[in-house]
């Protein structure tokens, strides 16, 4: 039975080492290669004789308006440069940032708005002792008929491609550096924010043997209005009647334009093996840059996950299961044969007396023997 026990022992404390967790290695970060080619320009708001201080160009017109306006290219660099200028539609980037589409993509809302007046590329002068050289560019911002009301937002692209020259045979590389200035254009209309939380999960992951861990929450916030938002959210997870809540905020996305999503990712840490965890993801909707508060309730969704602790669980399984073994084992144990006693009188009686036994051959018989008398 000792043997056993120490066997169990040992199979128990292998299992605790098995549920131990590896702490996951980390990548290197790759060397950043360096831009000896690159060249410093820029684009920005301004005015019809100069840059102005403005950080974007904002507009508010009904549909079918024309729109007047100027952005400055700038040169930061000892040469002059010559630049493509054009409009293309912003849309949201993985993460939930914004994005700037490409000029082989087709444009089709405020980017296809927008034009530049002007012939062809632009040359920008080189800086010079009074600052960086700089020249301005008329555009015009044609907002369609049929334009649905609310936020629209365009970048006009400034964009320098260069061709760097291959070893050998080897083929040039094509950089293309492209520098944009948003431009919101408000249409004007009926107004209508909305904000919705969707495709909420959660995955409990433990931490240690003992049932503590972490649970990765991931959720997708989604514009179902026509106004641009920018949003804070939080998740949190917590025990059964709400014992043990934990929170963590996710990240907060500034610019949410109308019927663009952003997935989002919170850790929660800290979580106990408490069964059926409660996941409750709150989001706010707030006012943007150049923006309007969109007055909306936050949105509420709540989903579960499950942390169990198996390794603990698994460990006691085991042992118990080994001992109700070694208890069966030691209940079908067979009993050895008990000795006759030896002596007189201790042969058990036989029913009706001695009358008919037959003595066994060789065998002398127990007869009173009366001597004399």
């Amino acid at each position: 039975m000792t043997a056993l026990v120490r066997r169990c022992a040992a199979l128990v404390l292998v299992l605790l080492a098995a549920a131990g967790l590896a702490a996951p290695a980390s990548a290197a970060d790759p060397d950043p290669s360096a831009g000896s080619d690159l060249v410093s320009f820029g684009i920005a708001p301004a005015g019809p004789e100069r840059p102005d201080d403005r950080p974007y160009v904002a507009l508010t017109a009904p549909a079918g308006s024309v729109v007047y306006e100027h952005v400055a290219l700038l040169n930061q660099g000892p040469e002059p440069v010559t630049l493509d200028v054009y409009g293309a539609d912003v849309v949201m980037a993985d993460g939930g940032g914004l994005s700037v589409r490409a000029a082989s993509d087709t444009d089709t809302d405020a980017g296809a708005w927008v034009s530049v007046d002007a012939p062809g590329p632009v040359e920008v002068p080189a800086q010079d002792a009074d600052g960086y050289g700089w020249t301005i560019v008329p555009l015009t911002v044609t907002v369609p008929q049929d334009a649905e009301p609310g936020d629209h937002v365009a970048g006009l692209v400034a964009s320098l491609v260069t061709v760097a020259g291959g070893a050998g045979e080897s083929p040039g590389l094509q950089l293309e550096q492209r520098v944009a200035a948003r431009i919101y254009v408000e249409v004007q209309g009926e107004v209508a924010p909305g904000l919705a939380v969707e495709d909420v999960r959660a995955d409990w992951v433990p931490s240690g043997f003992l049932g503590a861990g972490e649970t990765t929450v991931t959720w997708t916030v989604r514009n179902t209005g026509n106004v641009r938002l920018a949003v804070e959210s939080s998740a949190v997870v917590a025990g059964p009647f709400g014992v043990r809540a934990r929170h963590a905020d996710g990240a907060r996305v500034e610019e949410l334009l109308p019927g663009g999503s952003a997935r989002l990712t919170a850790t929660v840490d800290d979580v106990l093996a408490l069964g059926r965890q409660d996941v409750t993801v709150t989001a706010h909707a707030l006012a943007p840059a150049t923006g309007r508060d969109p007055g909306l309730d936050p949105v509420v969704v709540t989903s579960h996950v499950w942390a169990v602790p198996w390794g603990p669980l698994a460990a006691l399984g085991v042992l118990v299961l080994l001992l109700v073994l070694a208890l069966r084992r030691r209940r079908r144990r067979p009993v050895g044969r008990r000795a006759r006693p030896s002596g007189r009188g201790s042969r058990p009686a036989r029913r009706g007396g001695d009358r008919g036994r037959v003595p066994e051959p060789g065998a002398v018989d127990d007869v009173p023997v009366h001597v004399g008398g």
